[in-house]
């Protein structure tokens, strides 16, 4: 509804207040839409499917962003933004549809929102602080590992690789975007085969090698195209093994609260790194950065797995010893 308005709004100095206050309701719908489909994911799909569940709610979240903006932009250029609001929209509105098919267990009512609270703070706390799983979860929200902070320096290093404007809108636009959603149902896939520590980590190496490629590879067009999309399909594979290792250790008990509270804490190390990669650029240039880059990735790779065999790997009971 709020970018159906958006759409008949005009864009003056008289409605920037209006304008604002949509952007602000729209905002809250996704946030609250978000928490919404993380919840059921955690409830509704089984413990093996998880990670496969995890890759597509991610493409979604990726892929639908440069697809879904790519598509609003080509109509509002073509038949008017009101045209392609209502386009959009119409299309968000009959993805509701899906949820016919969904049965949603029952789940326990609370009698107060103060008890709620409670409840909340109390598995939050269990989960994150008292689980050795939960605890290497939040610590991983602060590793380099899968951060993929060299994608947002794609635009500004472009004429390094000889490439034009359209190209550069075209490999970090609606292509990179169909090929970052790809790897996000990868890495989904790969999270369900594997142990999701392990997923996850393969990720980070995988980022660094094509980090490394494009640093030594040619200076040209064609390898700008094939090491930006290999990098964005690489983005893909550590958004998808996060989200199914994060859902395998927070439980199913306040999801949306636990998987938002680290999923707002993974954006510290895209924000430190695409610091420290900007810095490295700066000073040296783009090839040392992208070395910069791939040395954070491998290297939180492997203090990742280390630290998980620091807390869980030296933890056997006595079942797993006899298997």
């Amino acid at each position: 509804m709020t970018l159906i308005v958006l759409g008949f709004v005009p864009v003056t100095a008289g409605t920037t207040g209006l304008l604002k206050v949509l952007i602000l309701a729209n905002s809250v719908a996704v946030t609250f839409l978000g928490m919404s489909v993380e919840g059921l994911l955690a409830h509704v799909v089984s413990d093996d499917e998880r990670g496969r569940a995890s890759g597509w709610l991610q493409a979604g979240n990726l892929g639908g962003s440069g697809i879904g903006g790519g598509v609003a932009l080509f109509l509002s250029q073509r038949v008017g933004p009101q045209v392609a609001v209502l386009v959009v929209a119409l299309s968000l509105l009959a993805c509701s549809l899906a949820l016919l098919t969904v049965h949603e267990p029952p789940v326990e009512r609370h009698p107060s929102i103060l008890r709620s609270l409670r409840g909340v703070i109390a598995d939050v706390f269990d989960t994150l602080l008292q689980s050795r799983t939960g605890l290497l979860a939040m610590i991983l929200c602060f590793l380099p590992a899968g951060a993929g902070a060299a994608g947002a320096l794609f635009a500004a290093m472009a004429d390094r690789w000889q490439t034009s404007a359209d190209a550069v809108a075209l490999y970090t636009g609606v292509l990179g975007g169909l090929v970052a959603a790809v790897g996000c149902m990868a890495g989904g896939w790969l999270s369900d085969r594997m142990d999701r520590k392990t997923a996850y980590a393969l990720t980070g190496f995988f980022l660094g090698v094509v980090a490394v490629g494009m640093s030594l590879g040619p200076r040209s067009e064609l390898g700008y195209a094939v090491f930006t999309l290999a990098y964005q399909f690489g983005s893909g594979l550590a958004y998808g093994a996060f989200t199914g290792f994060v859902l395998e250790a927070i439980g199913r008990g306040a999801v949306a609260t636990k998987y938002n509270a680290l999923a707002s804490l993974s954006n510290i190390p895209i924000y430190y790194m695409t610091r420290v990669d900007g810095w490295a650029s700066e000073r040296w240039s783009a090839g040392v950065m992208l070395l910069v880059d791939a040395a954070s990735e491998v290297g939180g790779a492997l203090l990742f797995l280390f630290i998980a065999w620091l807390l869980l790997g030296r933890r056997r009971t006595p079942q797993a010893a006899a298997s």
